[in-house]
């Protein structure tokens, strides 16, 4: 079992493990459309180098991965949030980033690349991080698709 970082009834935060690779497969086959470049093979890498660095956190729900984030300490990005479809619209990511927020300090500015505006793939995305208090910076090409860096600046 991962160290658990907060508690509820039939949900918690946790940072994910090795053995979570399965459950984490079986959501990434029903979410992978919505990654662009996304393979699977680059994605455990990234997936086991963020459980090495303490970088990678999980919401359970009834014993179930429900959420998913990674993200660099050291380069003060977020690189990777997905939610599993059977939780989608019940605060998941909101959750996961605040627990990733707790890792820098007061004055960091965080990233995260995601589509740009008017894309409809990057809808929920961008909603999500504009109410987490992302605010929209740079235009970029990743693997060849128009995206956007979004950034975050830390004041808990």
């Amino acid at each position: 079992m991962g160290k658990i970082l907060s508690c509820g009834e039939t949900r918690r935060i946790r940072y994910v493990t090795k053995n979570d690779e399965g459950q984490i497969l079986s959501m990434m086959e029903l979410v992978k459309d919505d990654f662009a470049g996304y393979k699977e093979k680059e994605f455990l890498e990234a997936v086991y180098n963020a459980i090495s660095n303490d970088e990678a956190i999980m919401e359970e729900k009834d014993g179930r991965i429900a959420g998913l984030l990674m993200c660099s300490k050291k380069e003060k990005e977020f690189s990777f949030l997905a939610v599993h479809p059977e939780y989608r619209k019940n605060s998941i990511a909101r959750r996961l980033i605040v627990k990733m927020t707790e890792w820098f300090a007061v004055g960091d500015i965080i990233s995260v690349v995601t589509f740009r505006e008017g894309d409809p793939k990057g809808i929920p995305a961008r909603a999500c991080y504009h109410s987490c208090g992302f605010v929209d910076d740079k235009k970029l090409t990743v693997f060849d698709y128009p995206c956007q860096k979004m950034i975050l600046k830390i004041c808990h």
